[in-house]
């Protein structure tokens, strides 16, 4: 198992060399999340998030790359807009393909904005609410698979980066057959996080 493993990341590690894929790098980082719609007693909590990132940089000024995303955030269940809920899911999952443009040639200071386009995945969720007859009344909010965007700013400074990204996301509802009430997930956040990038120019 090993000596396979030692012997694929040589011929990569080789062939990268021979290559010189100097415009091929991963940026790795960390940092915070939040829910968009958070307030006092509203069930939602921020978190840990942590990224990786590989980018192929073109023209001095772009980075095109996939964003694999984890915000260890729990999301706003609203039911009729008046009772608020702790989810049960615990974070969201994503993969973004995102485009930057990078302001400027020097490496000690370049400010960046950027966007992208991609997969979010949030697991599933159920609440509970006792109605006035005594019967138990479920909400089960599926597993959330959804497409969705992001907008970013941030700066480099040498090969650290600090950015703030927003994860633009439709919520997910679920409606009770007896009731007729709906139960709403906020699935939108907001994060601010540092970085490191390996590779590239």
């Amino acid at each position: 198992m090993h000596k396979p493993l030692f012997a694929f990341f040589l011929l990569v590690s080789t062939v990268v060399s021979a290559q010189n894929l100097s415009s091929f790098k991963v940026n790795l980082a960390a940092g915070y999340a939040t829910p968009t719609e958070r307030g006092n007693k509203d069930g939602s909590s921020p978190g840990f998030l942590y990224s990786i990132e590989p980018q192929y940089g073109f023209m001095n000024h772009f980075e095109l790359g996939v964003r694999f995303e984890q915000a260890f955030i729990q999301r706003p269940e609203v039911l009729g807009n008046a009772i608020y809920f702790e989810s049960q899911a615990k974070s969201t999952m994503s993969g973004v393909l995102t485009l930057n443009y990078v302001v400027g040639k020097s490496k000690a200071f370049r400010p960046y904005v950027g966007g992208g386009a991609g997969f979010y995945r949030i697991a599933q969720s159920e609440q509970q609410v006792i109605g006035a007859s005594g019967t138990a009344l479920y909400y089960p909010l599926p597993v959330t698979n959804k497409w969705g965007a992001l907008v970013r700013a941030g700066v480099k400074v040498f090969r650290f980066n600090v950015e703030a990204a927003f994860n633009i996301l439709e919520d997910t509802a679920v409606t009770n057959e007896i009731t007729n009430a709906k139960l709403i997930a906020k699935n939108e956040y907001f994060s601010v996080k540092a970085g490191y990038t390996f590779g590239g120019n």
